[in-house]
């Protein structure tokens, strides 16, 4: 608890006290005296207010949320209670000790009038988170007037809250929409298709035409007539996401500010040449995680999520559900990149271990660098003839042919730039077709359509039925 002085006693300071030290220090008659009888009647007072108002705050008492959960950029809300045990305070104001990594836009320093006897309060208090991860809030101050109102009554209550921020899918998912509506796939039923595929449907009858390798002779026998087996396209699938979370899913994706559109950036860097709005590539691997993770639940299919530097980090079987998407959600949010190189043989070697079933493995790993791209040539042979591998990653920011549309310079340093952006274009494309030989395909997409360009090879994998 402490004690700061309120409006009225500057008030009273500027009309009483300092009258009255003038008339004590220049006259040495009755009006000294006044000055002194006034100077002590104020002194008294405050002391006095200061004195019975010191608890004034004792009997309220707080209550807020252990866990609270929000998505960056977007309006966080904190509920409190305030519960009053003693006698009434005409007005309460509450403010909470935030960070650098939250904003409040609406007033920083809410009220509460009055707050009765024996009476709780409950209010909002709104911030805006700037980054995912999570947090801890712990103080909320509250403050009153003393009961004459020289001075201001202010306190600190000790709270524990754990606020998780996760990626904020909004953008992505208006991006995904139209793959959804051109397919009509996006929350509908689910509809077997009986014919030719790796789940037994039922027996039936033979019909002519049957093939004579689906009889079930066993069945036969037993009914004393021709019986068929039928199938059923496969449809409960095992997808895993794997997120590379070591030194190169830290590259910076800049984007000029004019040139930007809507998006989960990190933060705004200003510079002689203008002003950039900035993210990484692993901010957008954790966005399209969770987006296949909510795609692969629609679709019936069971999602798992690794991720791994230098050594697999998490490891999540996979599963379906809500419970089983907000499980990998809280196991994402708080992934940073880490200042390491990728031990791909390490990674391969978990996955042949713990993976016995033939799945699609869909790989966000950056591949830019010519040695990372050697090491993972080396050690994608342990996996790739088991089960289905994609890889995709973010386009670096030059890295298109030359003369390209949009790439066209306009003074000299810039045909110097487009040429190491051609070098280092040539280079992924001879990843790709390396990779391509061993079965894998190799996505390159632009920062913005990462997420749709991997839902769309995720779906062409059911389509074709390739698992």
């Amino acid at each position: 608890m402490r004690l700061v002085p309120n409006i009225i006693l500057l008030w009273v300071a500027l009309l009483a006290v300092v009258p009255a030290v003038t008339l004590i220090v220049y006259d040495d008659g009755f009006l000294g005296w006044a000055g002194a009888v006034v100077l002590v009647v104020v002194v008294l007072l405050t002391s006095l207010d200061a004195l019975f108002s010191r608890k004034r705050l004792d009997p309220v008492s707080i209550e807020v949320p252990e866990l609270i959960r929000g998505s960056k950029g977007r309006e966080l809300v904190v509920p409190i209670t305030l519960k009053n045990v003693g006698p009434e305070l005409s007005e309460v104001r509450y403010g909470i000790s935030i960070s650098q990594y939250f904003r409040i836009e609406g007033e920083v320093v809410g009220s509460v009038k009055p707050l009765g006897e024996q009476k709780l309060a409950s209010v909002n208090y709104a911030m805006i988170p700037l980054k995912r991860g999570q947090y801890v809030l712990d103080t909320l101050h509250l403050e009153t007037r003393s009961i004459m109102g020289f001075w201001l009554v202010r306190q600190g209550h000790k709270f524990e809250t754990e606020v998780r921020i996760y990626p904020d899918l909004t953008v992505e998912r208006k991006r995904l929409s139209s793959i959804f509506l051109m397919r009509g796939n996006e929350g509908s039923h689910i509809v077997r298709q009986v014919g030719k595929g790796r789940d037994f449907e039922q027996l039936r009858e033979y019909q002519p035409g049957d093939d004579y390798v689906d009889i079930d002779w066993k069945a036969t026998a037993r009914r004393q007539m021709p019986v068929t087996r039928t199938y059923q396209i496969e449809r409960t699938q095992e997808v895993y996401v794997i997120v590379d979370h070591s030194r190169l899913s830290g590259r910076e994706i800049r984007v000029p500010v004019d040139e930007a559109t809507e998006g989960d950036w990190l933060y705004r860097e200003s510079a002689a040449g203008g002003d950039y709005l900035i993210t990484s590539q692993l901010e957008k691997f954790l966005h399209c995680s969770l987006i296949l993770a909510s795609v692969a639940e629609k679709q019936g299919d069971l999602f798992g999520f690794v991720s791994f530097s230098d050594k697999v980090t998490q490891f999540i079987r996979g599963r379906n559900g809500k419970e089983h998407y907000n499980l990998v959600r809280d196991s994402l949010y708080t992934l940073e990149s880490r200042q390491v190189a990728p031990d791909f043989e390490q990674l391969m070697i978990d996955l042949r271990q713990r993976l016995t079933r033939r799945a699609l493995i869909v790989m966000l790993v950056d591949l830019s660098d010519p040695l990372t791209a050697e090491h993972f040539f080396e050690a994608l042979p342990l996996i790739n003839k088991q089960h289905l591998v994609l890889v995709n990653m973010v386009r670096p920011e030059r890295a298109y042919p030359m003369f390209a549309p949009g790439t066209e310079p306009d003074e000299l340093s810039v045909v110097y730039d487009n040429v190491a952006g051609h070098l280092q274009w040539q280079e992924l494309r001879e990843t790709g077709n390396r990779l391509h030989h061993l079965g894998v395909e190799l996505g390159i997409s632009e920062h913005e359509e990462l997420c749709t360009d991997t839902v769309t090879q995720y779906l062409n994998v059911k389509k074709r039925q390739l698992l």
